[in-house]
Parts: structure tokens; sequence; C-alpha cells
């Protein structure tokens, strides 16, 4: 028999029935309430975020770079110009794939691990949302290349831009410099706001010293893109402000002179004038095309930089510490004229070689020839450059009185010269030997100092600074490559003027003269060192030769140097001013390893002195819409 079961119950089938309507419309209810509640957020609350979110998937806003100021020279030569350029950038927060995308580029156009690197850098401090530059200076090719392609790559796009250009090249490396791609470390030390969308940052000389006057600032606009993040209007512009041109001090006539005058030579050139401190011409040889550096120099090319042993990438004017060498002596005569130890028409017996008193060991320290210069007086001891008239004189003065003296010229200390590099040179002292050498100061030191040999180190542009002051009497100016500054909007010329040194001041005024007359008589006398050289020239000109030993042998002081290698050769140098009485011009020349006492340095400046006398009214006034009448100062009695 089948089992039967009981019939359900109608009342409580109907309370079970109620119980699940009202749990479901109490769901329905709460359900319908929140989704109201979302409602009334999205278009009561969020409304304005929400809106601002739609139109930002319609709009980008794309920075401007300001154009880079310009760098003209003294009579309005274009030095560092700025020329019409593309780039490939990339938008990392509207790339799906960025590794990928980097990769598919690579395949359509030439990218260099320094691209990669560059790209990297930047972007670990660049928000997401900005265009980064990836490859710069883009070539037909590969522009056609990407332009077929663009429709694989949202978020990437070809940007027009400004690419320094310097039309001298390697003639202005060491004075203008050189920009580069921005990098990390450059963003670092700027307001990084300031530099959306730059490219570049000055990285050497006059580009990195003058940043944030060349750089001016960067401009926006606003850009309707489409679905695929290409832009295909713009709906607002708001134009950058360039950045400040700088006008130079430099005469591109004289430095190519110079530069040519020391082709195949290694060594320095530095030109000023005394009456303003104005630097004319600043050579550094080897040297090197900054254009190299602006996109990002080959590892090739570099590490062929680097390695070359004439270092071509140090910069021998402004950073380069040589031995003195016998230009020194005319500040020596200064320091012992007024220390009351010499008189201009005093003669002293100068022999072969100077013994200091009381040395038991007899040291001799020979003059440049072995048969000593006889009686000497001060006009005499320049001219020959004896140098067994400076052992005596620099023993009596010491140490102390020397160096107090030299530092008065500048010796020692940094020039106040804004490029980057400037060196301070050595002015060596009991204190500081002890401190580097861990060595007492001897006699010897001293004597040596006398020639401009022992620890003494200038720089090109220390000894142009100061024989700038012997030939403006102690009156000295601070040197200076920065003339004047541009506004590139309204073309208004701002004067940089000239800032003078602290005056020095000798016991008497005549005790300049006396050593200027030395100087004078080593072009015009028979028998001065570089009377050959000046025959014919029709100004006064006062100079110094010099021959800074590299390597000394004690056993044969007089070895020809033919016999020496090339890089133990004697460095020749030579300082000059003219004219005379109204100094104008002032020439250091350094030509490492030239070998031979008289040298090359003198030949050089004759060259360059030449030059300047052919195109002295316009190198003083240029005659150009950028042209500023120059400041001078006359020396005072």
């Amino acid at each position: 028999m089948k089992r039967r079961y009981p019939l359900a119950d109608p009342a409580s089938q109907k309370r079970l029935f109620n119980y699940r309507t009202l749990a479901t419309a109490f769901a329905v209810i709460v359900l319908f309430v929140a989704a109201i509640a979302r409602l009334a957020q999205l278009q009561l609350f969020d409304h304005r975020d929400y809106a601002q979110a739609a139109r930002e998937n319609r709009v980008r806003v794309q920075p401007i770079p300001p154009p880079r100021g310009l760098i003209y020279s003294r009579n309005g030569r274009l030095l560092a110009e700025n020329i019409p350029s593309y780039s490939l950038a990339v938008i990392p927060d509207e790339v799906h794939d960025l590794h990928a995308t980097l990769a598919a580029l690579g395949r359509i156009i030439k990218l260099t691990p320094d691209d990669l690197h560059s790209f990297d850098a930047l972007r670990r401090v660049t928000p997401g949302y900005r265009a980064i530059p990836l490859a710069t200076h883009l070539s037909q090719d590969a522009l056609a290349s990407f332009a077929v392609n663009r429709y694989r790559f949202p978020g990437v796009e070809i940007q027009s831009r400004l690419r320094r250009y310097y039309p001298y090249a390697n003639l202005t490396a060491d004075t203008v410099g050189y920009v580069g791609r921005i990098s990390e470390s450059d963003l670092h030390q700027v307001d990084p706001s300031q530099y959306a969308g730059t490219a570049y940052f000055g990285k050497n000389g006059l580009e990195l010293a003058n940043q944030a006057l060349l750089h001016g600032t960067p401009g926006y606009k606003v850009l309707e893109v489409d679905a695929n993040g290409q832009p295909v209007g713009t709906l607002k512009r708001h134009l950058p402000r360039p950045g400040q041109d700088l006008i130079l001090t430099l005469d591109i006539g004289l430095q190519r002179v110079a530069q040519k005058a020391m082709q195949g030579k290694r060594g320095a050139v530095v030109v000023m004038n005394p009456r303003t401190g104005a630097i004319l011409a600043a050579v550094s040889n080897p040297d090197y095309d900054p254009n190299w550096f602006v996109d990002g120099i080959s590892n090739r090319r570099y590490h062929e930089l680097v390695n070359d042993p004439g270092n071509p990438l140090w910069n021998r004017a402004f950073a380069a510490g040589y031995a003195p060498g016998s230009t020194i002596k005319p500040f020596i005569a200064l320091a012992g004229l007024d220390a009351g130890l010499i008189k201009p028409q005093t003669e002293v017996f100068s022999g072969p070689y100077y013994i200091i008193p009381g040395d038991t060991t007899h040291h001799k320290f020979w003059d440049w020839t072995p048969y000593g210069h006889g009686w000497t007086d001060l006009t005499k001891a320049i001219a020959q450059s004896v140098d067994t008239y400076f052992y005596p004189l620099a023993y009596q003065l010491g140490i102390k009185r020397i160096d107090g003296t030299l530092s008065r010229f500048g010796f020692g200390q940094r020039p106040a010269l804004r490029v980057p590099g400037v060196s301070a040179g050595v002015l060596p002292s009991p204190a500081w030997k002890e401190r580097t050498q861990g060595h007492g100061w001897y006699p010897g030191d001293t004597v040596v100092m006398g020639i401009g040999q022992g620890y003494l180190q200038v720089t090109p542009l220390q000894l142009a600074a100061a024989v700038s002051e012997i030939a403006m009497h102690g009156r000295g100016f601070r040197p200076h490559l920065l003339r004047a500054l541009r506004n590139p909007v309204d073309g208004k010329i701002t004067p940089i003027p000239p800032q003078p040194l602290a005056p020095i001041e000798l016991k008497r005024w005549a005790y300049w003269n006396d050593v200027i007359a030395g100087m004078q008589a080593v072009v015009n006398s028979p028998a001065g060192t570089a009377y050959q050289e000046f025959q014919g020239f029709p100004l006064p000109v006062a100079g110094k030769t010099g021959t800074a030993q590299v390597f000394a042998n004690p056993k044969n002081p007089f070895q020809q140097h033919k016999q020496l290698p090339y890089r133990l050769r004697d460095n020749a140098l030579f300082e000059a001013f003219t004219p005379i009485d109204h100094p104008e011009l002032a020439v250091v020349v350094i030509v490492e390893h030239a070998g031979d006492r008289l040298g090359p340095a003198s030949t050089i400046t004759r060259k360059i002195m030449n030059y300047w006398l052919a195109h002295r009214r316009l190198i003083e006034h240029p005659d150009t819409p950028v042209s500023l009448q120059p400041f001078t100062r006359k020396p005072t009695h």
C-alpha cells in the first residue's frame, strides 16, 4: 500500500507567502533608494569632477617650451641660434603597453640606447600626462616612416621644436659652451614646472652659467584630441616668453685669427681690453665641435674625445694651471721696488748661477744662459729675462712678501668670471706646502718662485687679468664675457657695466713706469727676447717672454730640447699689451711643450695684434644693430 502524506496547511502557506513578498518588496525598495542616492551623488555632488574628466577625454593641455635666448658676438654675429627641428614624444598615460610601444617604435625609427636612457630618466620625474621627448632632430625619412604608421601608436606624436645650433662650431666651444638633452639631475636644480616640454639644458660654458636668463617662460596650448589621443585641433593657446639674448664681448674675427695661429699646437690664448676687462678672444687648443653634444653625443665619439692625448674637453684658457716662467718677473720686480730692495738704475752682477747665502751644499740655481749677463739693471733684467737677477731678489723678498704681491694681482684666486670650471691656480705658501705636500718650506722654493717655477701655477685668464692691471697702473677690471642683455620681444638692450677691481697702490707711481719700461725693452731692444717678432709694429708694445720648465735635469740644465720627449719639453709663454700710454689690448699666449726658450708664443701674439690693429675701430665700436658704446676708464695718476 502507498504511503499517504498529510495535506498542506493553507494558513501556514499564506503566512510564508506574505513573508517572502514583504522581504522582496523591502529589497527592491532598498536597491531603489541606493540607486536614487547614487544618481543624486553623480548629478549633484560629483558632477563637476566627472564633467572635467569628460572634457579631459576630449582635450589635452600641452606645454609650449620657450625659445631659448640667442647668443651674439660683440659685433652682432650669431654664436648660438635656434633652428627648426622635429622630435618624437610619448605621453605615458595614453600608451597601453609602454615597453611594447618603444620596441615597435624602434623597428620604425632608429632609437639609440642614449635615447631610451634619457627617456627613462625623464619619465621618473615627469607627470605621466605630459609628453616626454624620446628622439630628437628626426630626419625626413624618420618622419615619413612614423607618419605612415602613426595610427598604430596612440599617445605618440611628432612635435616641432627649436634645436640649438652653433654656427662657428669649435671656434666658440670653450666660451659659449653647449646645451644637451635635459636630464633628471638638471630638473632637480630648477622648478620642473618651468621646464615642461623643454628638451635642452645648458651643460657647459655661458649656456650653463646663464641658463636662467636664456631659458624663458613656457606657454601652453589646449588641444582637441580624438579617441586615439591624436590632436585634431587647437582650442586655446598661450604663447611662451622667450629667453633673454646675450651679447658677448667676444670678437669673432680675433677669435678666428687666434685659433688659426694656434693650429697644430696645444695651449691657450686670452685677449682682453685692459680698460674694461672685456675678453675679446679666448682659445683653448685642441678643441671640439659643441654641436656634437646637442642631441646626445655618441659613445664612440665621446670616448675619442676623452681618450685624446690632447684633452680637447679641457678648457685650458680658464682652467689649466701652468708654471708662469719669466712672465712672473714684472710682478716680482714691482714687489722689489715697492719693498725698497732694488732701484731701477742700480746694477747688480748677474753671473751664470746663484747660490743661496749660507747654503753649505752650494746648490747652483742656473741662469738660462751658461755665461750669465754681467752687470744688470732692472730694464735689462726684464728685457733679457735675467734669472740670476731675480733669484737673489726673490730670496730677499721672502715668500710672505711675494705671496702678498701676487695675491693683490689675483693669483691664487678664482677670477669672478661666470663660466663653469674657472680655476684659481696655485699660489703656494709654507702652510699650503705643509698641508698638500707634507713638507716644510725651503729657501730654494722661494728662489725659484722668483722666475715663475716651483709650485706656482697660474691660468692664462689670471695672467691676462694681471698684466692688464700693470698696463692700467693698478686700476684693473674684472674679466667678463657678457657685454649686454637683449630683450627679444621689444629689442631693448641693457648694457652690463664693467666692474672695477680694488686698486693696487704702490708707494711710488713711478714704479709702474719702471717695470713697463723693462717690458717695452723686451720688444724694442735688440737684445730683448721678443725683438725680432715685433719689428715694424707701429704702436708701442710692452711684453714679457716666458719659458716654463716641465722637466729639469740637474746634471745638464742646458740639455737640448730635441733630446727630450715631447711631453717633457718646456712651455713657451708671452704676455703683452698695447698701446703703452693708452692700453686697449692685452694678450697672453701659452704654447705647451714648445721646446724653445724664445718660442712661438710671441709670434702668435704679433699675428693677433696685427689683426686687431687692422680692425681696431670696428672691434671697439661695432657697427651693428646690437652695438653698444664701450665703457672705458683711464688710469688715474
